[in-house]
């Protein structure tokens, strides 16, 4: 939607009138025009005297957010902007160049509503002091999305998580969408991802890449009651799961050094289907957590040992799972002697059993 902001009239540019109409030959010619709901910051622009019109934006994100109402786009020219941005509900932030845009600080999101940010890097100071990139916090319902975006952590000092989230809100959603989660000094305190015991939602991450610069340390730290889910791409570094968090992972990449790749103590059920593992250390998976996986493949011949999910045969392409049946009381015979179980496996807790026609008898 667009609005002509004089009616008509020849009027001057003004900070009020940044896009005038101008009539030429008894024709409207439309000088430019100004999109509704849109607020622009660029390298040149300012916040004391810009209005946030494309020809006269303001300087900083900060400023133009400070007067955003919800349901506006900030649109950020490229460039590299150092300013801690506190995410607004209901205000949008984009930029028209792929990656284009840097915002360098410490950045937070405590609000409750819809924010979208497309084409948009976030990343703290290339400094030992630097903290947290993202900081996802309080109780409201939060949902945060960022589209073709990297949130990346420079710190030196391997202290810095790219996100962490702090929110207790069970219906709050992160997602991540063609985009990047990076660490490139990690250590104990410097993840892509890190949820604290109470914290509470759901993660969706597809398409995206999580990667440490050590894949001895972790990467994933999905603590509290936090559902993270990720399809398609990788992740460099050891994934844990703590508390009743759960992770599913499907068409996943999952690399580590000198530690298993993935490790779970929670009392929720995690899902690996089709992931590929790739570790010098045996077992690969490990914990006493609940755990589903199908179709793991194992890249890495330094997997190997009784203890490992493959029984030790080393590099296994599609290695389903093992089956495993709960003992349970032996159907009726009325239904062996109908027919209808012909096929059936059963397990009573000290024989299995086959039922082939209508004969039933145990499985040697």
């Amino acid at each position: 939607m667009y609005e002509i902001l004089n009616n008509g009239k020849n009027e001057a540019v003004s900070s009020t009138n940044p896009f005038p109409v101008k009539m030429i030959g008894g024709s409207t010619v439309f000088g430019s025009i100004k999109p509704l709901n849109y607020l622009y910051v660029g390298k040149n622009g300012n916040d004391a005297s810009g209005d946030g019109s494309a020809g006269n934006p303001f300087l900083t994100v900060g400023a133009a957010m400070s007067i955003a109402t919800a349901g506006t786009t900030v649109n950020t020219f490229p460039g590299t902007y150092t300013e801690n941005l506190t995410f607004k509900a209901g205000v949008n932030l984009t930029c028209p160049v792929e990656y284009g845009v840097y915002i360098v600080g410490n950045h937070t999101a405590n609000f409750s509503g819809t924010v979208i940010c497309e084409n948009i890097v976030l990343q703290n100071a290339n400094s030992a002091a630097s903290g947290t990139v993202l900081t996802v916090s309080g109780s409201s319902v939060i949902n945060l999305q960022f589209l073709n975006s990297y949130i990346n952590s420079f710190s030196t000092s391997g202290a810095g998580d790219s996100i962490q989230w702090t929110n207790t809100n069970a219906s709050s959603k992160l997602q991540l969408v063609d985009g990047n989660v990076s660490v490139t000094t990690s250590g104990a305190t410097a993840r892509c991802f890190y949820s604290t015991t109470g914290a509470a939602g759901s993660v969706i991450a597809n398409r995206v890449t999580l990667k440490l610069d050590n894949a001895a340390n972790i990467a994933l730290s999905i603590g509290g009651a936090i559902a993270f889910t990720h399809t398609q791409d990788s992740v460099t570094g050891q994934t844990v799961v703590a508390n009743t968090a759960s992770y599913i992972g499907t068409l996943v990449l999952q690399t580590a050094t000198g530690v298993a790749t993935f490790t779970t103590t929670s009392s929720g059920i995690s899902v690996l289907s089709a992931v590929s593992i790739n570790t010098n250390t045996s077992p690969a998976i490990a914990g006493t957590g609940g755990i589903t996986f199908t179709n793991i493949m194992y890249l890495s011949t330094g997997v190997g040992g009784a203890a490992t999910l493959n029984s030790g045969i080393g590099a296994s392409p599609l290695t389903m799972g093992p089956l495993r049946i709960r003992a349970a009381t032996l159907l009726p015979a009325a239904a062996v002697a109908s027919g209808a179980l012909t096929g059936a496996i059963e397990f009573d807790g000290t024989n299995f059993y086959k039922t082939i026609g209508t004969t039933r008898s145990v499985m040697g």
